[in-house]
């Protein structure tokens, strides 16, 4: 489950099956993240996904992964993906299940060819955490030139190096523009984001 602080005043969740989470009861917990959904502050299912080193079966993985997503498409709320080494899969199932909504990509590492695939989605969001610009090979990090700052969202990830501040900067200079510029872009996509089915 991810909880974050937008105010003092204000909390948002989403919550999700991930592919390292899955367990023989998932289709229980699909049940209760659909009860949860109801709470007035969830705004994503997520983080779900596929990742080509959790322990349970890539056919078990897509299940889990498919019920997510039409569950979020029924519910009219993003989706939060997480997603190592399978991008190629997670773009085929969006497009089987025809899913519309926003698809955010958690930690987003996509090389530029797999990202201009998903740049062709309607409602694709890529998001960035310090870890991505720990190499200068990190293939999210060669992706940024081509995605529009519309399509950025910037988050922390248990890592004592994210801050949002410090993210953004780093972002703001690899797509020429100010970094006030883009936190306002950032902030107004996020609060579109949260707000869709309030």
């Amino acid at each position: 489950m991810s909880n974050r602080q937008v105010s003092a005043n204000i909390h948002f969740f989403s919550i999700g099956i991930h592919p390292k989470s899955i367990s023989e009861d998932w289709q229980r917990q699909l049940i209760e993240i659909e009860q949860l959904a109801h709470h007035p502050s969830f705004v994503g299912v997520g983080e779900c996904g596929l990742d080509k080193f959790a322990d349970a079966p890539r056919d078990l993985q897509e299940n889990v992964f498919r019920a997510q997503l039409l569950l979020a498409q029924q519910l009219n709320k993003p989706i939060i993906i997480h997603c190592v080494r399978l991008y190629t899969d997670v773009l085929r199932l969006i497009k089987e299940t025809r899913f519309l909504q926003p698809a955010i990509f958690h930690g987003y590492n996509g090389n530029p060819d797999i990202t201009a695939q998903l740049l062709k989605l309607p409602n694709t969001y890529f998001s960035f955490s310090a870890r991505t610009f720990a190499t200068p090979e990190t293939s999210g990090a060669k992706s940024i030139p081509i995605i529009p700052p519309l399509r950025i969202l910037t988050e922390t990830d248990e890592d004592e190096m994210d801050s949002i501040p410090f993210v953004t900067n780093i972002l703001a200079k690899k797509i020429n523009i100010a970094p006030a510029t883009l936190e306002q872009t950032i902030y107004k996509t996020f609060t579109r984001l949260t707000q869709r089915g309030i």
